[in-house]
């Protein structure tokens, strides 16, 4: 992967604040013309520094506004409980996250839902029915105070 310059930085910030912002406007934008900066995209791109572009939807709007974060300890460390415990993960659309952790608990998932009757019947009907789960403990979000898709970049 070749180094980012300046230009390249300038591109990234506009790209995570708008990704769907012209190449014209962006070379404006950046100090480029559009055929330069068309080509620093496509190379960034290429190198898989630009993994997606995405739209961002309004989980309120749609109502899933409740978020939770579900830690998740299994009950024992054998590669094949990960691996069914991810596999299983990966058909709950209600999950929007999911890591591994080190420390206290295997996994933290983040979860969307409607409100706390669905996440109710979410952890008992489909959660913890997932085999090789042991405990886990939910921290319900009250409020929001900064939320962001953007990476932090160099200055």
């Amino acid at each position: 992967m070749s180094k980012l310059d300046e230009f390249d930085i300038k591109i990234l910030r506009l790209l995570q604040d708008n990704a769907r912002i012209t190449t014209q406007e962006l070379a404006d934008r950046v100090g480029l013309s559009a055929t330069p900066c068309a080509r620093r995209v496509k190379r960034m791109e290429d190198e898989g520094l630009i993994v997606n572009y995405v739209t961002l939807l309004d989980p309120e709007r749609l109502g899933v506004g409740l978020t939770v974060f579900v830690n998740v300890r299994l009950n024992t460390q054998a590669a094949k409980t990960f691996a069914a415990f991810e596999e299983a993960i990966k058909q709950l659309p209600e999950i929007v996250g999911c890591y591994l952790l080190a420390g206290n608990y295997d996994y933290l998932v983040h979860v969307r839902v409607a409100n706390v009757e669905e996440f109710r019947a979410f952890i008992r009907d489909r959660l913890v029915t997932i085999e090789g789960i042991g405990e886990t403990q939910s921290s319900v979000v009250l409020e929001q105070t900064k939320h962001t898709t953007a990476l932090p970049l160099p200055k």
